[in-house]
């Protein structure tokens, strides 16, 4: 199989980096024949999380944008002309019909993302030596390994973990879009008031709250996290030692970045519903919880205090999912086999 792929993301570079890992894996293994053609020198997709690759000679591409918002419509609107298939991390059957012409019968759903790369993928082999040590040692690259380790017991006191981030309404570039503003402050509002409530409902077996920012600074200081509990590998360290994990769907309605981590690290979830399609049989009840107030997710989580083997079966779930479909060469793996098959 020969496949190329035309990097022209530039601020979108972490969205996509999954992807580049799994298509780097498989041709480290044999599997195909990969070609990287760097496009991001005055690309109008340079803003977008956006992977445009020729797969034996049709266009696919990959979207891991957040929700249906586009910085430069466009030019996506362009590229999904003469796209063949796209595959797109957030996927609505309803939102997809708003495209024009015949795109929507291109869309794909695509799945969880989140950042991880691998030694070799073309986002890592233009550092230095140096520089991917110096990257290393800021706790910034992640690999798969990193994220593995699936739950085998559980402590007679389960651990509770909901590390987040609250996002500024005031930035120039969202103070021209005021229902973007209205929900990012609905997004920082539910987040500090659920804080509160898990660090007074569990105070023995909860930890939480924000990175430094100066949102954060201004909203609630009180909930700031030292860097050394928010840096990337302390994070990690933390979330594989934690039974349980608190996530919520991000702006847009996506599925946050961390629902994905916890997933990878077979853990056991409680987050906000799920506003988009996931393959392979994700489902509420076997591989999460879902609360729509913070009240609700309190409940959950008591719920699941109480019952240590629905904790464990949880995770062990998320472990096989992750396995099976999440794995960056698995949904790289996926995405092909579904251009062989034509399935949808």
């Amino acid at each position: 199989m020969q496949v190329t792929i035309k990097l022209a993301t530039r601020e979108g570079a972490a969205h996509v980096s999954g992807i580049l890992a799994g298509f780097t894996l498989l041709a480290k293994r044999g599997e195909l024949t990969l070609r990287v053609q760097d496009e991001r020198q005055g690309s109008p997709l340079a803003r977008e999380a956006l992977l445009e690759t020729e797969i034996d000679g049709r266009t696919v591409v990959f979207d891991l944008m957040d929700g249906y918002f586009y910085n430069d419509p466009a030019a996506v609107l362009a590229l999904f002309r003469r796209a063949d298939v796209v595959f797109k991390r957030s996927f609505s059957a309803e939102k997809n019909r708003q495209f024009p012409g015949d795109i929507s019968a291109k869309l794909r759903p695509l799945g969880l993302n989140y950042y991880v790369t691998c030694p070799g993928s073309p986002l890592e082999a233009e550092r230095s030596a140096k520089s991917r040590l110096k990257q290393w040692a800021l706790s910034t690259r992640c690999y798969p390994q990193d994220f593995e380790a699936c739950l085998t017991r559980v402590r007679k006191k389960p651990r509770i973990l909901f590390l987040t981030r609250l996002w500024d309404p005031e930035e120039p570039a969202v103070r021209q879009y005021p229902e973007l503003q209205a929900e990012w402050r609905q997004v920082n509002a539910d987040r500090i008031e659920l804080l509160h409530r898990l660090q007074s409902a569990f105070p023995e077996q909860f930890t939480g709250g924000v990175s430094d920012n100066a949102c954060a600074r201004q909203l609630c200081p009180e909930l700031i996290l030292p860097d050394k509990l928010t840096g990337k590998r302390a994070y990690l360290h933390r979330m594989q030692h934690t039974e349980i994990c608190v996530a919520s769907t991000g702006l847009h309605g996506s599925t946050g970045w961390k629902l994905a981590e916890y997933v990878a690290a077979g853990r056991a979830i409680v987050t906000e519903p799920l506003r988009y399609t996931l393959p392979g049989g994700f489902e509420e009840g076997k591989n999460y919880k879902t609360y729509t107030s913070p009240a609700e997710c309190e409940t959950q989580l008591r719920q699941l205090l109480a019952d240590p083997a629905a904790i464990l079966a949880m995770a062990q779930h998320n472990a096989a999912y992750y396995q099976a479909w999440l794995r960056p060469e698995q949904q790289v793996r996926q995405a092909l086999r579904q251009l062989e098959t034509g399935e949808r």
